[in-house]
């Protein structure tokens, strides 16, 4: 007799839990990362005013502190998935949050403006990498489209809820510890989620190793999505006659076209050009290119508002928004509670036209000095419905392509995303520069975003009715 292998008839119930657990820690470990990258952000704003007073900061010099991080984020994040799919979502996550953890030590180290703005670009450049892989390991993680799901809403409420507590926790860092604490408090924590990822989260033996490389491609990317971003930071302040905003303008539509020729003669494109004939790929990603013009102009422009013409501090504006930012997380919460009872897209329909109300409403009260309860719910509204769209956008994206090209899908979205939150705050910017009075600007913004959530709205009940990728069809366009 040969001995062999026998599959038990019934599994074991303690392996099944053991592996249940072992998938939420994960999902966890990898949406700590987010959690740091979005809690850094609010924290900086809140510390800018000391950094300005110790390091002897500009306006100029604080506004590169914070967008710094920002472009190379937005540069690089699409190399970023494309990374996380040929060597591994694991290997390139805890690359990704190394980098990010030792930059952040460096901008709690730094002894003055060139130092702190360096490292806030190599913190850029991690959050690059790891974010597109956070959401590959999510993808590689669950199988069950259903809990896939659920932990997409769970990862992106992670993310809402470090939005959320950014303000507050950032005054209370700054206060008692000094601006550096609001970098420094992201290493122990770092090193933690990166020692548990590397015992919890598995490697994914499905990456796609074996392509080749699309050098020119990832350059030309780079180049475009940094020029971009460039003109969106600077456009406010310098203006359209500025000659630089008009060189990073041409050297954008330049690189542009040469990105769409490379890849049209890519032996193995970075984003394999056919998924852009899946007409419920591309309503998605934008859709939430549009979502991010309204939800970041707003953003934008409501916090000059509550300081310039309201006259609250950076703690109270914190205090303030936070109605809006709790929503998100609660609005997550709810995605992915109605998980399997809605549609993706019937669920993104009714959030996006509820932030379509609710975000010129909140503009309104606001310039007709409302009771503040009726301005809180309509923040609430507008944070919910915003929240409400997003992890069932995020599920659709990855349904449409191969698991194994979930790194380079999610680096697409995040970039698009990237461009279009620049977007928003560059038409904020200029709203502010343009109008006679920040109520006024406030009421164009405000316009602004529900012209984008009522554009997203009918992409999204558009994909709703369209064909997507079969399985096969995905496997097809690798």
């Amino acid at each position: 007799m040969t001995d062999c292998a026998v599959e038990p008839l019934y599994p074991d119930p303690a392996e099944g839990r053991a592996a249940a657990v072992r998938r939420r820690l994960a999902l966890v470990l990898v949406a700590s990362g987010m959690f740091m990258a979005v809690l850094d952000t609010t924290i900086v704003n809140v510390a800018l005013p000391s950094m300005r007073a110790h390091l002897h900061a500009s306006v100029s010099g604080l506004a590169w502190i914070v967008d710094a991080y920002t472009l190379s984020f937005a540069a690089l994040i699409l190399a970023g998935g494309v990374a996380s799919d040929r060597f591994g979502a694991k290997s390139i996550y805890l690359a990704g949050l190394a980098l990010f953890v030792a930059a952040s030590a460096a901008c709690g180290l730094a002894p003055s403006v060139g130092t702190l703005v360096a490292a806030r670009f190599a913190q850029g450049m991690g959050a690059a990498l790891f974010l597109p892989a956070s959401l590959a390991i999510v993808r590689a993680t669950f199988d069950d489209p259903a809990e896939r799901a659920r932990a997409i809403a769970a990862w992106a409420g992670i993310a809402s809820i470090a939005a959320a507590i950014g303000p507050v926790a950032g005054g209370l860092l700054v206060d008692g510890f000094g601006w550096r604490s609001a970098f420094l408090v992201n290493v122990p924590t770092g090193i933690v989620a990166l020692a548990g990822a590397w015992i919890v989260v598995r490697a994914d033996g499905r990456a796609a190793r074996s392509s080749g490389f699309d050098a020119k491609g990832q350059i030309a990317s780079t180049i475009a999505l940094a020029a971009l971003c460039f003109t969106a930071i600077e456009l406010p302040t310098r203006g359209m006659a500025s000659p630089e905003v008009w060189g990073a303008m041409a050297v954008t539509i330049v690189a542009s076209a040469l990105l769409i020729a490379v890849e049209r003669r890519a032996a193995h494109p970075m984003v394999p050009l056919a998924w852009f004939r899946n007409a419920k790929f591309v309503a998605m990603n934008a859709s939430g290119t549009l979502v991010y013009i309204g939800y970041f102009s707003v953003l934008f422009l409501l916090s000059l508002y509550l300081h310039g013409v309201r006259g609250l501090d950076a703690r109270q504006t914190g205090l303030a928004m936070l109605p809006m930012a709790a929503s998100l997380s609660l609005g997550n919460v709810l995605a992915g509670k109605l998980q399997g009872r809605l549609s993706a897209t019937r669920m993104m329909t009714i959030g996006l036209v509820t932030a379509t109300l609710a975000g010129p409403a909140m503009a309104a009260l606001l310039e007709t000095n409302a009771p503040w309860a009726f301005v809180i719910v309509a923040m609430a509204g507008f944070g919910a419905g915003t929240a409400l769209s997003v992890p069932p956008m995020i599920s659709t994206i990855l349904e449409q392509v191969p698991g194994e090209s979930a790194g380079v899908a999610s680096g697409l979205l995040n970039a698009l995303r990237q461009a279009g939150s620049l977007l928003g705050v560059a038409f904020a910017g200029a709203a502010a520069v343009l109008a006679v009075h920040l109520s006024t600007a406030l009421t164009v913004v405000g316009v602004l975003a529900g012209v984008t959530y009522a554009g997203a709205a009918c992409l999204a009940a558009a994909a709703g009715r369209a064909r997507g990728y079969s399985a096969g069809e995905r496997a097809a366009v690798r």
